[in-house]
């Protein structure tokens, strides 16, 4: 007797007894060039290689997505089993109706991925359906029994049996389709160097856009399939990211990681139910993005001389602002590895950890348990820290804490959200912060944008910008008389774009004695930046005024970085 199992069956149980390590690479290598040897399916040849059985199979699909175990031999087979699903169907689709429970159907399947086939079931029986996890075999039996072509038989003489069938027999959401869909959209964002996937339904299309170089771009060549297999999709995402194929009602947070050749990238998917459909964004954390060194961030010497002497000291607080995306991660962790060495003990709290970083205690806040960035540091002061990393200050109780500990002998990092440096001082005081305690604990306040380079390969003068354009952006009049400002025409180089690459624009203000004290007298913000000028502050707007001169940077991408708030 044969036991049917589809192809998109087969492929979900390897995947399973992949994803959980029950199956290694090398042994997977193994069992696809053996099948093809001697003609049977993948899944076939691996049990004859005694690598699998339909235990470890059951048990592994009963954990992956929490179900029950239910024995089919115990269940016998009614009149009313019989008529409520078609035949048909239970044989094409390999999973069978065993028990009625007032308005719930039993159902028995022998992998994952019949969850998609659920809203179907539940259409057309007009149950709720209730999933239960059974073995091949027993479901091959048991199909057997309900078509009435049961034979007593030894389970050493069954049969691996793929079910070659036609094209439209079964929902293409349960094909490898949209598993080759998943892994081709994540390739291509790698490949583009994408920050983001955002894959989203409207009404009457479906979209996925990735965000390269900070800005959202639609890949138009994926819209047909998506649309057409927007549920399949969803699916194939939550399976990966381990998260509740079954709820669509709530918001859901997951993670999973994804090698594409060498490179391993970590993603973090974030799902969000809306009126049309669910909604994913993925954030791609490529791991290789922690490892710039700190002199590799653009930074001019007198600056970085500064920011060396303020990440070099046994104590005090330093705050690096920014919108999201501006780049704020990658500076801090390029910061903890200049500092790091076996002496030291560095901390970091973090929502989430982005990226491992070797000899450094990382800690994932979790807001939803109530474990905070506040309470994260109170717990770091008993660990007997040097350095201490604070992912956000949000609140007065975390800005508290994090500026006590930077005055009794410990060196805090953080980030903030403000529009820049001088404002940050601002905020903190409208938190509530006294100013002795501001100018006491803070040592350097660093803000920073990440803008797109303008590309050199098609470099042109932008004919629309007038002296006038660039006194209104505060360049001098006999610098805007004599200024020639680039722009990129696009070319095959830079995707027709007209940018290749980013680059971080930045200002640095050192908290001096005179800003400390200017702070204490609770000057306004536009008399502290005027000390901060003496001392040879350099606003972010600036560095932007020097990379437009350079050709750097664009017009357009100035106006869209660091137009004044």
């Amino acid at each position: 007797m044969a036991i049917h199992l589809d192809a998109s069956s087969e492929q979900n149980i390897l995947n399973m007894l992949m994803d959980q390590s029950a199956i290694s690479t090398d042994q997977m290598n193994k069992i696809k060039s053996m099948s093809k040897e001697v003609g049977k399916s993948k899944l076939e040849t691996a049990f004859e290689l005694n690598l699998t059985n339909e235990n470890k199979i059951l048990s592994l699909l009963s954990k992956t997505y929490s179900l029950d175990i239910v024995d089919l031999k115990k269940h016998v087979v009614t009149d009313k089993i019989k008529k409520i699903v078609p035949i048909d169907y239970i044989r094409n689709n390999t999973l069978v109706p065993f028990e009625i429970h007032g308005e719930t159907l039993r159902i028995a399947i022998p992998d994952g991925s019949k969850l998609s086939l659920m809203k179907n079931l539940k259409t057309m029986t007009k149950m709720e359906p209730e999933l239960y996890a059974a073995s091949i075999t027993d479901i091959s039996d048991f199909i057997d029994r309900m078509s009435g072509t049961a034979k007593k038989t030894n389970q050493k003489d069954q049969k691996l049996e793929q079910i070659k069938k036609k094209e439209k027999a079964v929902p293409i959401e349960v094909e490898s389709d949209v598993i080759n869909f998943g892994d081709k959209v994540i390739g291509e964002a790698i490949d583009l160097g994408a920050s983001d996937i955002h894959i989203e339904a409207f009404r009457n299309t479906s979209l996925i856009r990735y965000r390269v170089d900070g800005i959202l771009k639609t890949m138009d060549k994926f819209t047909k399939f998506l649309h057409n297999n927007y549920n399949a999709v969803v699916t194939r995402v939550k399976i990966i990211s381990k998260l509740d194929i079954a709820e669509r009602r709530i918001p859901q947070d997951g993670a999973s990681t994804f090698k594409k050749g060498d490179k391993e990238v970590d993603l973090r998917i974030s799902i969000l139910p809306t009126k049309n459909n669910e909604r994913i964004v993925m954030r791609i954390l490529n791991k290789d993005a922690g490892d710039k060194k700190l002199s590799e961030l653009g930074f001019e010497i007198s600056d970085l001389n500064k920011l060396t002497k303020a990440v070099s000291s046994p104590q005090g607080m330093v705050l690096v602002t920014g919108p999201t995306g501006s780049g704020k991660t990658t500076t801090l962790y390029s910061i903890l590895k200049h500092i790091n060495k076996p002496s030291m003990n560095i901390l970091t709290a973090e929502d989430p950890v982005e990226y491992e970083l070797e000899g450094i205690g990382q800690v994932h806040v979790r807001e939803d348990i109530g474990y905070t960035f506040a309470s994260a540091l109170r717990s770091f002061l008993r660990q007997d820290p040097e350095v201490i990393l604070v992912g956000e200050i949000r609140d007065k109780e975390t800005v508290d804490i994090a500026l006590k500990a930077s005055l009794t002998g410990h060196l805090v990092f953080s980030t903030i959200h403000t529009n820049d440096a001088p404002s940050t001082i601002t905020r903190l005081q409208n938190m509530g912060t006294p100013n002795y305690l501001i100018a006491a604990a803070l040592t350097l306040i660093m803000a920073q944008r990440l803008a797109r380079k303008t590309c050199t390969e098609c470099k042109i003068i932008d004919e629309n910008i007038t002296p006038k354009l660039l006194n209104s952006i505060g360049f001098l009049p006999e610098q805007s008389a004599r200024a020639k400002i680039y722009k990129g025409k696009g070319c095959d180089q830079c995707n027709q774009s007209g940018y290749k690459g980013r680059m971080g624009i930045y200002e640095i203000l050192e908290v001096t004695k005179e800003l400390k004290q200017g702070v204490l007298s609770n000057l306004q913000q536009t008399e502290l930046e005027a000390i901060a000028k003496k001392t040879g502050f350099r606003t972010m707007q600036t560095m932007g005024h020097d990379l437009l001169l350079s050709g750097d940077l664009s017009f357009a991408e100035f106006e869209r970085v660091l137009a004044v708030q």
